[in-house]
């Protein structure tokens, strides 16, 4: 998806999810949204990059090379 900005069923598709999880997500604040009209949500492409690329959990290669270093 090459837009800015996503419907919540682009970002249901771009994050691969289901609409109750990312309902879920919306209504506990835990990843950030737009409801310009109170109804429909948006999302922002980079704000979904930002939340699934957090909490990484790093490979037992970069655990290593942090202790060897």
């Amino acid at each position: 998806i090459q837009k800015e900005i996503l419907s919540f069923k682009e970002a249901l598709i771009y994050m691969n999810v289901s609409s109750s999880y990312l309902y879920k997500l919306t209504s506990s604040k835990s990843i950030p949204h737009f409801k310009p009209s109170g109804k429909l949500i948006y999302f922002k492409k980079t704000d979904l990059d930002t939340w699934m690329t957090s909490n990484k959990c790093e490979s037992i290669t970069e655990s290593f090379s942090q202790i060897e270093a």
